[in-house]
């Protein structure tokens, strides 16, 4: 999950000494936890050739740093998982972990914890659009509402285009509504340590209200589409319960885990990856790729239209 601040024109500038403590840990980072340790030490070896171009000390704004850091990762992994997040101190009493969670905590209000749009369009279709997955925690309420709003409706259109990913838990109560029986396995994730056991991820028969078994469910992705977003496509997919449309996802299977740095900057580090147990694979570099392809302004009314010549 990529969270991007605005400038803090007030945030006070860098010094030599500071940017080095930065910027001289991420090859160590990388090289020990990146999930693919032979590509970990290949992005290690290339970023520290841009350290060694010495253009990191030039820059003096807190911000403008972690972007151009957050750039060359980007650029040299491929991976969508590697960047760098900057976040001013707004209390001397408060932490770094505060400061982040107050943040996330604070976007998922502003969001209403991800689900923007409910919506029973005149053919009886329920449409949701879900800007981001976030903690189930704070927001499976939310999401078991949306869900009981829509339950009574023939088909089910679920917009994900813009959608960063974000946490596991509500994607999956989501998916529950689509499988009975048994629990079924969706997926295995494999970690950079190999001391971890593999995860393995299946359906559940949490379900607060009627299950969806047979009825149509479409799900709208574009390029911005990434990280968890693209699991639940994804799996859905592969899993025969979903028709996707709109444009190829991001590409960004991994799943990342932040690392602390000096200045209350934190990187993101690709740590483990999904392999789809219908599908022995992912959708890193590759994205999911839409059963139905159109413009991303055009998906959802694809998809009306798709509903209305079934009838």
């Amino acid at each position: 999950m990529l969270i991007l601040f605005g400038i803090n024109i007030n945030a006070q500038e860098l010094e030599k000494k500071s940017i080095k403590e930065i910027i001289n840990i991420i090859p160590e980072l990388i090289t020990s936890n990146y999930v693919n340790k032979e590509k970990g030490k290949q992005i290690a070896l290339q970023f520290q050739t841009e350290i060694n171009s010495g253009k990191y000390f030039k820059i003096k704004h807190p911000d403008t740093l972690a972007s151009l850091l957050t750039k060359d990762l980007k650029r040299i992994s491929k991976d969508g998982h590697m960047y760098v997040n900057h976040l001013a101190k707004t209390s001397k009493k408060t932490t770094k972990i505060t400061d982040w969670e107050a943040e996330e905590k604070a976007l998922e209000i502003k969001l209403n914890f991800g689900f923007t749009a409910i919506q029973i369009l005149e053919n009886n279709t329920g449409y949701i659009k879900i800007v981001e997955f976030m903690h189930p925690k704070r927001s499976m309420q939310t999401a078991v509402a949306a869900m009981k709003i829509v339950e009574n409706t023939d088909n089910l259109i679920i917009d994900i285009r813009g959608n960063g990913g974000g946490y596991p838990g509500i994607l999956e109560y989501i998916m529950n509504h689509y499988f009975d029986g048994p629990p079924t396995l969706l997926s295995t994730t494999y970690f950079s340590d190999p001391k971890m056991t593999p995860y393995t991820n299946y359906t559940s028969d949490l379900v607060y209200g009627k299950l969806r078994i047979g009825k149509p469910l479409y799900i709208l992705i574009n390029g911005n589409t990434g990280s968890a977003s693209e699991y639940f496509a994804y799996t859905l997919q592969a899993f025969g319960k979903a028709i996707i449309i709109g444009e190829k996802s991001a590409g960004s299977a991994h799943n990342n885990e932040y690392f602390s740095l000096t200045d209350n900057f934190r990187i993101s580090i690709s740590t483990a990856m999904p392999i789809n147990e219908i599908t022995k694979t992912n959708w890193e570099q590759k994205g999911v790729i839409p059963d139905v392809i159109v413009t991303s302004e055009n998906a959802k009314k694809k998809a009306i239209e798709m509903i209305l010549s079934e009838k």
